[in-house]
């Protein structure tokens, strides 16, 4: 039976016919519906522009039909059955000769009795020979018409009206624009408007069906270790593309231990892991010192000829400090990527001058504690320069601060959402971590067995950085909404006995610690949320989007600095092994004190 499309009305065809067009038509003959075709051939997922697109082709194959005088150009755009309802019951070809125990007969003989017992009716017979004409007429066109995209073609061309305007308006006018755009990865349509990640996806995946040679070509492959899994999150811990033992590159041969080596290691790989061990008192610290210790393995591998840790010299020391100043691209990836996978890199971007700073003292660390353990000669990282470079913090206002008025407006935001585990357990985190300026790590550690009630108040047992024990004072505001977390928890509040229950709990178990990685979701969730209706101007609700727990300690340490507390009492509430770590980071007179001081002073 044969139907007619939709009559949505259309203005005329302005692109270029491809293969693609003339695949959905097929596609749409055989009774696939439009918008599912469209979508799939067309990359048009709107009602109203698959319908258009839809009828702009097939006028267009139609008047090209008529210009080659083909008598049949009614046929196109035509959705044909394939018989009546009277043969919708009709087994197939194949279910027939299972029934019929036909296997040992020829296809030919099977044919000719499936047809004496379902004899087609004289409507099917005409259907299909409709279709098969439909069939033929559009391979015709398609072999003397269909055009092939070429990278300088626009995507007014290929793309329907409303995504080639949106792309042009991004200053994506052709083709080859649109795929250098895709290569540059990340969000690449972001400033496309009215396109988020799936509809990103789909014209990513149009474009390679016009042009095959669009595949995105995967960044160089970075082949790591096993362990490299740990550091990035992966929750497989099976063995990478690469074998420990082929690891590094270089043919000269992998230290063996000295005989008077402390440390049983046969590769730096596993000497990595032993100074890890050792040193990382937590998890978090534990994927720090191997990430970069991981990148340094990778840099000696693909930048400096695969050399080992102990052929390194000071020269290679002052490379690699002048490779994180200034990261090549494809040592980047803008994506979540499994390491070893193609397109992941060791880097999400360029670092910031603490990160570089971070990174070489952990290096430096780990070299001088592989000397200690008589597995390295020398440690080069100790004969560079302690250069004293601008710190970039020292002239900064402080930034990873929650402001006075952010604090009161996410609380109001708080007591205004009905009760739950998971509101109570962000206030609890936004109140104590405020007063108290706990390490994530500390926080997740608490428990309530480490609260000591002396003469002089409440304090709380910390075991903390570099397995360092200190007596952090438990203050008012963080008492009361520690107490208040706990009633909600059903717990009865401080002092009753419990002390193996942690502080900070899962909101499905009261009992329950949770992990680094659901505390640091919980806080970036909550805080999104708390931007998204907040009344704040919008460089400060730009500035919060970025906020994450740690932001809670240095509001804590800018807030006891901007309130005259001594700096000692901030060093030794925050556990910082020098006075100079903490007078470097909030000795200085905040901003908003210093003007007003000033203002006053020159009013």
């Amino acid at each position: 039976m044969a139907g007619k499309t939709s009559t949505y009305s259309s203005p005329a065809f302005a692109g270029q016919l491809g293969r693609h067009h003339f695949a959905h038509l097929r596609c749409v003959a055989e009774g696939v519906p439009i918008l599912e075709s469209a979508l799939r051939y067309l990359g048009i997922e709107h009602g109203k522009q698959a319908l258009a697109a839809h009828r702009q082709a097939v006028d267009a194959v139609q008047a090209i039909a008529r210009k080659q005088s083909k008598k049949t150009w009614r046929l196109i755009g035509l959705t044909i059955r394939a018989g009546s309802h009277g043969t919708a019951q009709r087994p197939t070809l194949q279910e027939f000769i299972e029934q019929s125990s036909l296997e040992d007969w020829s296809e030919e003989e099977a044919l000719l009795l499936y047809e004496q017992a379902f004899p087609a009716d004289r409507k099917s017979l005409r259907n299909q020979r409709l279709r098969n004409l439909q069939h033929r007429l559009l391979t015709e066109i398609e072999s003397s018409s269909a055009e092939t995209p070429r990278p300088d073609d626009a995507v007014s061309a290929w793309f329907d009206d409303t995504t080639a305007a949106k792309l042009a308006g991004a200053g994506v006018r052709s083709l080859d624009d649109l795929h250098q755009r895709i290569q540059s990865g990340g969000r690449w349509y972001a400033a496309i408007p009215a396109i988020g990640a799936g509809k990103a996806e789909r014209i990513a995946s149009h474009l390679t069906t016009l042009l095959p040679q669009a595949q995105p070509v995967p960044k160089v492959l970075f082949n790591v270790p096993a362990a490299s899994a740990v550091h990035q999150g992966v929750a497989s811990q099976s063995r990478s593309v690469v074998d420990v033992a082929a690891y590094p590159k270089s043919e000269s041969p992998l230290p063996s231990p000295a005989p008077s080596a402390l440390i049983a290691a046969s590769s730096d790989l596993e000497a990595i892991e032993a100074w890890i061990s050792t040193r990382a008192n937590s998890p978090q610290t534990a994927k720090c010192y191997r990430r970069e210790a991981h990148r340094l393995l990778l840099w000696l591998r693909y930048e400096a000829d695969g050399i080992p840790f102990g052929s390194m010299r000071i020269e290679d020391c002052r490379r690699y400090q002048l490779f994180l100043g200034s990261i090549p691209s494809h040592w980047m990836s803008k994506r979540h990527l499994s390491p070893g996978t193609p397109g992941w890199a060791p880097f999400r971007g360029q670092l910031s001058h603490s990160s570089r700073k971070q990174s070489l003292v952990i290096v430096s660390s780990m070299f001088a504690w592989l000397v200690e353990g008589r597995y390295l000669a020398s440690n080069p990282w100790a004969l560079m320069g302690k250069k004293k470079e601008r710190e970039e913090h020292l002239v900064a206002p402080d930034s990873k601060v929650f402001s006075e008025d952010a604090v009161r407006d996410f609380l109001e935001f708080l007591q205004g959402l009905p009760p739950s585990p998971s509101r109570s357990r962000m206030r609890f985190i936004l109140l104590f971590v405020e007063a108290v300026g706990l390490r994530s790590s500390e926080l997740l550690d608490a428990k309530l067995g480490d609260l000591r009630c002396l003469d002089e108040g409440w304090f709380l047992q910390v075991h903390g950085k570099g397995s360092k024990n200190r007596l952090v004072a438990i203050p008012k505001q963080a008492f009361e909404c520690l107490n208040n977390y706990l009633i909600e928890r059903g717990l009865g509040g401080v002092g009753l006995g419990l002390e193996e229950v942690p502080l900070l709990a899962s909101a499905i178990d009261p009992m329950k610690s949770i992990g680094y990685q659901a505390l640091y979701e919980t806080v970036k969730i909550w805080v999104k949320r708390f931007v998204s209706q907040s009344k704040l101007g919008k460089r400060e609700q730009l500035h919060l989007s970025n906020a994450s727990t740690h932001w809670l300690r240095h509001t804590f340490g800018t807030r006891a600095a901007a309130r005259h507390v001594p700096l000692d009492v901030i060093q030794a509430q925050l556990g910082h092994a020098s006075i100079a770590t903490t007078a470097n980071i909030y000795g200085r007179a905040p901003i908003r004190r210093r003007a007003d001081a000033l203002s006053k002073a020159f009013a």
